[in-house]
């Protein structure tokens, strides 16, 4: 594989001697200081507004919350706060059979459905490579799942896991399989969820995967194959290191898309049979939206986040250690 790390060495230098000639450009034109003391306040005009609707949309939201967390507040017993107590709701959650599967699910469903999603995404991006009518056509119908409202996905699908009625069981039937009980079984039902995201987000990593296999120059792949390598070798040794950081972004957009989601449990299941299928969000928007319990739902809300970062911190974590080897 000499050759290949020649040309991959080669393709890198081009890089940085056109980033160095952009960066000297730049320079060379970079504007005086009197015209940046000319400029400045027009630039604090504009971005002054930006600032405060971030302010306003994100920072006053989770100050808010954090305020919420500490207090003891219901709608059902009273319209405001009723008095500051520490890290009780924070206890109450963390001591709750609920939460702690809330827990568990959001990390079945989003372990199994990004992994499968990653492999399958990867997969379909490669079958239909190619510039031909067949091909273009075969991509636009594999990412027709993804600009299909959540909510009436998690419905059709409810609608073809009826074990009674649904098309699912129904093609089964013709292969002498019995169908289960998809909504009446715990497992099942789990596993149901974890199929609706997978139909759904699969062609989003179709589509990265897809872009970043056609940014691989040609050259590389020549020079494997005068050396030789296989197609597999090829794809182990310069297609994969090539694509392992736009993959490892792809994965950490996954893993916190299927962390958030809410629509896939609420149209599927709606959290049954029994609390079988709720995830971290769904328990929150039962506890701040239908029990009307605001302290809770606000530190259930942080401990969610914070599970939620360990989960991206150790993605990145991953990254690091694939770019350091």
């Amino acid at each position: 594989m000499k050759a290949v790390r020649q040309c991959r060495a080669v393709w890198q230098l081009s890089l940085r001697e056109e980033m160095e000639q952009t960066f000297a450009a730049a320079s060379q034109h970079h504007p005086k200081r009197r015209q940046w003391n000319h400029e400045w306040p027009w630039m604090v005009v504009f971005i002054i507004p930006a600032f405060l609707v971030v302010v306003v949309v994100q920072i006053y939201p989770l100050a808010y919350s954090a305020f919420l967390a500490v207090q003891k507040w219901s709608l059902t017993s009273s319209q405001e706060p009723e008095g500051f107590n520490g890290i009780a709701n924070f206890v109450k959650m963390l001591q709750s059979d609920v939460f702690r599967r809330s827990v568990r699910n959001s990390v079945y469903i989003t372990g199994g459905a990004v992994l499968i999603e990653m492999l399958l995404g990867m997969g379909l991006a490669y079958l239909t490579m190619g510039k031909s009518w067949l091909m273009r056509s075969v991509r636009t119908i594999l990412i027709l799942p993804m600009v299909i409202a959540p909510v009436a996905a998690g419905t059709l699908w409810r609608m073809m896991l009826n074990s009674r009625s649904g098309l699912v069981n129904h093609l089964l039937g013709y292969l002498n399989i019995q169908g289960p009980e998809w909504f009446a079984s715990p497992n099942w039902a789990l596993v149901a969820v974890i199929i609706l995201e997978i139909w759904q987000a699969t062609p989003f990593v179709l589509l990265v995967v897809a872009a970043g296999i056609s940014g691989i120059p040609d050259e590389l792949l020549e020079a494997a194959s005068i050396d030789g390598a296989s197609r597999i070798q090829a794809f182990w040794r310069v297609e994969l290191p090539l694509l392992a950081p736009l993959l490892l972004l792809t994965l950490m957009l996954r893993v916190l898309d299927s962390l958030l989601s809410l629509d896939a449990v609420y149209s599927l299941t709606f959290g049954g049979p029994g609390y079988s299928t709720y995830t971290l969000t769904f328990f929150i928007y039962t506890l701040g939206l239908r029990n009307f319990n605001l302290g809770h739902a606000a530190a259930a809300s942080w401990l969610f986040m914070a599970f939620a970062a360990a989960v991206i911190g150790l993605v990145f974590w991953l990254q690091q250690r694939w770019e350091t080897n």
